[in-house]
């Protein structure tokens, strides 16, 4: 059952007690008020009966004419024509047929008089009676009062009760459906935006303009929906990456693998020479080095994931750790290193810092001529790796931090490289919650700055 049927059920059951609760209310007061007034009346004119019946009997002498003179006197007192005398049990007079007695003895005492209200056959009757005496002989006197007219009058008050309750009920739930409508509209749009969402459409958002807790409602769902779409964006970018990421380590991979097999399947089945045996297994030691490499650096990026431990340690003793790791390819290639460096520390990993200054000073030493000169700066909470070499595009300085990117790759896989030393290094750089910016122009050189946040 929907909210809005829901709703108007237990709102039309709730007004409709309501009035029938107050139609109740009033009807019992009204009822009570006009057998009060009736209970006035009756007691009024009884009082006239039995006084005038018990004033004039005091003429009487002859026991023998008591029974007939009480008759005449309350047969011409009774306006109504409804009494009944009796004495000794025994009625001079009953025109209503039934006996009134059993009732009226049953009601409250009002000090000599009786009356009460009951229902006989279905009709409802006022009783009042009392002794009356001529001379010392006692009759019992009652006055019966039919009060179908109240009944009727009654009857007719609740019909109408009932009609006006159930138009107040209706009207009410008139209302109460164009506000439930009115109401329930942005809730209607919250639905569909939300299937909208579960079948992939992540732009929808939902444009309420009130401020109450509906609009609330629809505010915190446009701020759940672009979460949700920010959410599904990072989460496509991320596989694109992966996907990507993938791609091209397939493709890294492909050549050194290709050229391993290609070589062993020469040493294998083939008899060669011992020249052409020993450049095999050189060009087997090369391609499996060059794998050694691409593993590691990607186990240094998927370790890079995690959080590190930032530890004080000077700048110069890393600068000189880097310079010591690259001895050898700066020696063949007959490169120098120079290394400026102020008297400062900063919170490092050492290890993970050191690896990238060494991919940064190995890829200056790729985009180098022999005999030139590469420089090591620490100063200004920044650490300078700067070469005066070939440069890079300026196309290509916001893609080369990529993995498996490349500005020259027959170059640099002639070089042994693999694309993946900026993006290592980029990495590493993030989590030391520092910047890495790179400058360069073709044919000048490249400088590539690491900006730390707290050095001292």
């Amino acid at each position: 059952m929907r909210l809005k049927t829901r709703i108007l059920l237990y709102a039309s059951a709730a007004i409709a007690a309501a009035v029938l609760l107050c139609c109740m209310l009033i009807l019992r007061l009204v009822r009570v008020q006009m057998q009060s007034d009736a209970a006035e009346k009756a007691a009024s004119s009884f009082d006239e009966i039995s006084i005038n019946v018990m004033n004039a009997n005091r003429n009487i002498t002859d026991p023998s004419l008591y029974d007939t003179y009480m008759m005449y006197k309350v047969r011409s007192a009774d306006r109504t024509g409804i009494c009944t005398l009796s004495v000794n049990g025994q009625y001079l007079i009953n025109n209503i047929g039934f006996s009134p007695e059993p009732y009226l003895v049953s009601s409250e005492n009002d000090e000599d008089m009786k009356q009460c209200f009951c229902r006989v056959f279905g009709t409802l009757y006022h009783l009042i009676g009392r002794e009356v005496y001529c001379t010392d002989r006692a009759y019992m006197l009652i006055q019966v009062t039919d009060l179908s007219e109240l009944d009727n009058t009654m009857r007719s008050m609740l019909i109408r009760c009932i009609g006006i309750g159930a138009g107040v009920t209706a009207v009410f739930l008139f209302l109460a459906y164009l506000f439930l409508s009115s109401s329930l509209r942005p809730i209607r749009k919250l639905q569909t935006g939300a299937q909208a969402i579960a079948s992939g459409d992540y732009h929808t958002r939902i444009e309420v303009k009130r401020n109450d807790e509906i609009g609330l409602l629809a505010a915190d769902f446009n701020t759940m929906a672009d979460a949700v779409e920010q959410s599904i964006s990072e989460w496509k970018e991320q596989n694109e990456r992966k996907q990507q990421f993938i791609n091209d380590l397939s493709h890294e991979m492909k050549t050194p693998v290709t050229s391993l097999l290609l070589n062993s399947e020469t040493l294998t089945t083939r008899t060669v020479s011992d020249e052409d045996r020993q450049r095999a297994l050189l060009r087997i030691n090369e391609q499996a080095k060059w794998i050694e490499r691409l593993s590691q650096k990607l186990m240094q990026l998927v370790m890079l994931q995690g959080g590190i431990e930032l530890i004080l340690s000077p700048v110069r003793t890393l600068l000189d750790a880097a310079k010591e790791t690259v001895a050898d390819s700066l020696a063949r290639l007959q490169i120098k290193l120079s290394i400026s460096c102020e008297d400062y520390s900063i919170p490092m990993d050492f290890d993970l810092l050191r690896s990238a200054l060494v991919n940064l000073v190995e890829n200056a030493i790729k985009a180098s001529d022999p005999q030139s000169t590469i420089e090591l700066i620490g100063a200004d909470n920044q650490i300078i790796v700067r070469d005066h070499g070939r440069g890079i595009p300026k196309e290509e300085i916001e893609r080369i931090t990529e993995p498996f990117y490349m500005v020259d790759r027959s170059r640099s896989k002639k070089l042994g490289g693999s694309g993946l030393g900026l993006a290592l290094v980029k990495q590493i750089v993030d989590a030391h919650h520092a910047d890495l910016l790179i400058e360069s122009e073709v044919g000048v050189g490249t400088s590539i700055y690491i900006c730390f946040p707290d050095a001292k």
